[in-house]
């Protein structure tokens, strides 16, 4: 079983497209890999406490550097949480492979320091997986900037644009988002993550203020998995500029619209995996309030 894990190192896995949980409960096939291949060999050969765990450990993390290593030449990224993973993965099995009936104490010890070591990581997890669930029952509610794990959905596009939760300029709940758009070449903010099944909506709709006496240009951007992971080519997609008047602008796109925007296909609506909103080469700086992203 082992014999057949090991290819997963360097083909299949998470991509930079892959959800935060996903992510994270990959990283645990690591852990799990190493821990269980030592626990084997300690069935066969106990490695007893001392100078030989040193060298096993200094060993796995040798090999750890050696598959990062290899990954940057088959497509994969390395990661240094990766050979943490697999340190952590030989460690809890050195511990949990010791017999108790010698140094008793001290296994005990130590198998409640290997539990303490994987604290961390499952508290991470239990977090992703409490965000997954609460943004998979507001649906069909994307966002409306209320919770911390809703603003944790939320990343920049360009060095310079800046968000904070505000309680003015609001049409659902007690909160908006306040987002200052900046002269980058692209300026704005991004969803994270995978947004459901919009394929028995009729629209999508956002309502944005703007404070400006003027009209603003922005572009609303969305696409789904095939297009990220393919050319992420402009005509792949639905790429709509949109004027902002002064005051409040309450958008709906038709979901034909989003549906049938790529020139050469049908954008798979069930897998839409790309939402951003912003701004191409502002002269100055320009304040917006978006709130209430919901599907109709």
């Amino acid at each position: 079983m082992l014999v057949l894990i090991c290819p997963l190192f360097f083909v299949g896995g998470p991509d930079v497209y892959s959800s935060a949980l996903f992510n994270n409960l990959w990283n645990y096939g690591h852990v799990i890999f190493f821990a269980t291949a030592l626990l084997f060999a300690q069935l066969v050969r106990p490695i007893p406490f001392g100078r030989a765990w040193l060298w096993v450990v200094l060993a796995i993390f040798i090999l750890g550097l050696v598959i990062e290593f290899v990954q940057n030449f088959v497509g994969r990224d390395a990661s240094w949480s990766d050979v943490a993973h697999n340190v952590l993965g030989a460690f809890i099995a050195l511990c949990w492979g010791q017999r108790a009936t010698n140094r008793r104490y001290l296994v005990i010890v130590l198998r409640v320091l290997s539990v303490v070591f994987m604290l961390p990581m499952l508290w991470v997890s239990t977090q992703l997986v409490y965000v997954d669930w609460q943004m998979r029952k507001q649906f069909p509610l994307i966002n409306s900037f209320e919770t911390s794990y809703e603003l944790h959905q939320l990343a920049n596009i360009g060095e310079h644009v800046s968000k904070q939760q505000v309680g003015n300029y609001i049409t659902n709940g007690q909160f908006a988002l306040a987002v200052t758009l900046a002269m980058d070449t692209y300026s704005g903010i991004k969803w994270v993550g995978r947004f459901g099944d919009w394929s028995q909506y009729r629209f999508f709709a956002l309502d944005i203020y703007n404070p400006s006496s003027e009209a603003l240009q922005v572009v609303l951007k969305i696409a789904d998995l095939q297009h990220d992971r393919g050319t992420n080519a402009l005509d792949d997609r639905f790429n709509r500029r949109i004027s902002l008047s002064p005051g409040w602008n309450n958008l709906r796109i038709a979901m034909d619209d989003i549906r049938n925007a790529p020139a050469k296909r049908q954008m798979r609506i069930e897998e839409v995996n790309c939402l951003e909103l912003f701004a191409v080469s502002l002269p100055k700086p320009q304040l917006i309030y978006v709130d209430n992203l919901r599907l109709e």
